[in-house]
């Protein structure tokens, strides 16, 4: 499994051409790392002494710091694809590992296959953005804490724990579900999540709060907010879906601050709630759980040629499976979500409680910005593992209903 896994991912990231690599998003990271290399500086700007800010979380931005001092300007960017391609191959084994902490055999292995072929999971090594190293923290935390028994386990759980919200600041609810879980079960265990998961973001707040930044992360907050606030990615052409802020005249002073975010979307709200409240409640939760990309193609965020899934025919058979498949694993994965977060105390202890949860406030955390499948991507291996653990569960109330009947007619 884990061999195919990394076979895939070898596959379409030494085979596909990603076109213009560093725009956008993966532009700004691969600045953060040069200025750190360069200037000792966290910062975005591109000035010749760039002034400190906190506009992105630092998680990925410290990682291909780490390619640049390797890997030197000519090699960094071959060195962080193929890092990347590690590390989503080790979730796999991870995802694994964190199913067997409550499945048996069978739907451990189906939810880490299906991890495995994912396309969205394999196509993320290729790209120079936050989402491959932010799902292997996420289930590496995961899988190091639900199996924890000693509390050195623990506190290496809670550390990865902590790691998460610098990859992805979205995960700060991980380690406060976390605390609340291990509470009932042992309080110092739970004190001791609490403390350890928390060490890193405090460390960055201190540097936020007693540095004199350029830009905070607050204003990418307020503009991605106003950057979702449109019902159906559509302002008023269809030209611009999925980036109808490009449109809407109110842009970008919408977005540049908490006043003006109110100011122009409460009368919108006021203006027409059901459609608001159909878009933030039932729309958007669909929307993040769906296929393809809002702001991409099918599974890929920047365009990409020469792509094995159309070439190869294993690969494109894997693709095609996997996109038949979406569906009915998400309702299960959705069932068993549900199931894991209201069933009682078992054996297992936390761990299926614990992943329904992540499931349930991950996409909560991100009802309020675009509803881009991309960014429930560190939490993509969770919804397989939790499809996975539905099979049973479902199988299980299968029979119960056939018992019943069969005493009936003897």
């Amino acid at each position: 499994m884990v061999v195919v896994a990394a076979a895939v991912r070898i596959a379409f990231v030494t085979g596909a051409d990603v076109q213009s690599p560093l725009r956008v998003d993966a532009g700004q990271y691969a600045q953060y790392a040069h200025n750190l290399v360069e200037h000792g500086v966290y910062s975005l700007s591109k000035e010749a002494e760039p002034l400190p800010d906190s506009f992105r979380s630092p998680g990925f931005p410290l990682f291909l710091a780490f390619c640049r001092l390797i890997g030197g300007d000519g090699g960094w960017y071959d060195l962080t694809r193929w890092l990347q391609i590690v590390l989503s191959t080790m979730t796999v084994l991870l995802s694994y590992r964190l199913a067997r902490q409550f499945l048996s055999f069978g739907p451990a292995v189906f939810g880490a296959v299906l991890v495995a072929l994912s396309p969205h999971l394999v196509v993320a090594p290729a790209y120079v953005l936050t989402e491959c190293l932010a799902s292997f923290v996420v289930t590496a935390a995961l899988c190091t804490l639900v199996g924890a028994k000693g509390m050195k386990r623990t506190v290496a759980g809670a550390a990865l724990l902590g790691l998460a919200p610098l990859c992805n600041e979205t995960m700060v609810f991980l380690p406060i579900v976390a605390t609340a879980l291990w509470w009932r079960r042992d309080r110092r265990q739970a004190i001791t999540i609490l403390c350890v998961a928390l060490v890193p973001l405090l460390c960055w707040n201190v540097r936020n709060q007693t540095t004199d930044l350029a830009r905070k992360g607050s204003e990418r907050a307020t503009a991605s907010i106003s950057h979702g606030s449109y019902p159906g990615m559509i302002y008023e052409s269809e030209r611009f879906f999925g980036f109808p802020y490009r449109e809407d005249p109110a842009q970008p002073e919408f977005g540049s601050s908490w006043g003006n975010l109110y100011d122009v979307l409460a009368p919108r709200v006021q203006a027409e709630p059901l459609r608001y409240a159909k878009w933030y409640l039932l729309d958007k939760p669909v929307w993040l759980w769906s296929w393809p990309l809002v702001q991409g193609t099918d599974v890929y965020v920047y365009p990409v040629g020469n792509s094995p899934y159309e070439r190869q025919p294993v690969m494109a058979a894997t693709h095609t499976v996997m996109r038949w498949l979406h569906l009915p694993v998400m309702l299960l994965a959705f069932a068993g979500a549900i199931a894991s977060v209201l069933r009682r105390r078992t054996t297992e202890g936390n761990a299926a409680k614990m992943l329904g949860w992540v499931a349930i406030l991950g996409t909560l955390a991100y009802l309020p910005v675009i509803p881009d499948p991309r960014y429930l991507q560190p939490i993509r291996p969770v919804l397989f593992v939790l499809g996975a653990a539905a099979v049973p569960l479902l199988a299980a109330l299968f029979q119960k209903r056939e018992q019943p009947s069969a005493a009936a007619v003897t």
